[in-house]
């Protein structure tokens, strides 16, 4: 089994590099790095920020590595009171908030904009959450675009537009590029902030996304 990784910046890939004494590829103009762990490939991967590099960089893990499945690990603001810095977000969906008007993006995205994750992702990631005793999770949509969410009105007007349960700025694309070629996917994301502008705790996030993920691998 091959298994693709996707991070948007360091602190969202540098615990797997370091947990599973990964390697950089040197022939790439992509930050990608290789390992094995519990008997699987490992191609880890910092895309950078935004969706135009993480669906290049999907699209480069299915066309070059030939990835069985990917997973998007990393922090994501909430949209709602409900959910708490720390809380746990396994995408049921990912859609994108800034694909306008909402009618052009539902017959130009799969699944009518609403790229629905795989079911067998969601049961190992949720068998891996009680496994590390995690209980504040979620299996809710998450909502992609090409902006920072730091302002209150603008969250509210993306929950209410997607009914997203977080906010991100690659899942979608992920996801999308995924659906197209027919490889399972899930975005694996930890609450880091209240898209408010105010505390960020993106570095203890990505860590806890981390964590689930590598005991996913461990189960799969």
């Amino acid at each position: 089994m091959i298994i693709g990784i996707i991070g948007a910046f360091d602190e969202e890939v540098e615990k797997f590099i370091e947990t599973f004494q990964l390697k950089e590829e040197e022939d790439s103009i992509w930050n990608i790095y290789l390992g094995e762990y519990k008997g699987k490939q490992l191609v880890v991967c910092r895309s950078g920020i935004g969706k135009v590099n993480s669906g290049a960089m999907t699209q480069y893990l299915i066309d070059h590595f030939h990835v069985d499945l990917i997973i998007n690990s990393g922090c994501a603001g909430s949209l709602l009171s409900k959910v708490k810095i720390m809380d746990v977000i396994l995408s049921n969906y990912v859609t994108y908030h800034d694909f306008q008007p909402t009618r052009v993006m539902e017959y130009s995205v799969p699944e009518q904009g609403k790229v629905t994750a795989s079911t067998k992702l969601i049961h190992v990631a949720e068998e891996a959450l009680a496994k590390i005793e995690v209980k504040n999770y979620y299996i809710a949509p998450i909502a992609s675009g090409d902006c920072f969410v730091t302002d209150a009105n603008m969250r509210d007007r993306i929950y209410t537009a997607t009914g997203a349960y977080a906010v991100d700025m690659e899942s979608a694309s992920i996801g999308h590029i995924c659906k197209l070629n027919h490889i399972p996917f899930l975005a694996v994301r930890t609450i880091s902030d209240f898209s408010d502008g105010q505390e960020d705790f993106e570095v203890i996030a990505a860590y806890k996304s981390s964590q689930l993920v590598k005991t996913m691998i461990e189960i799969l």
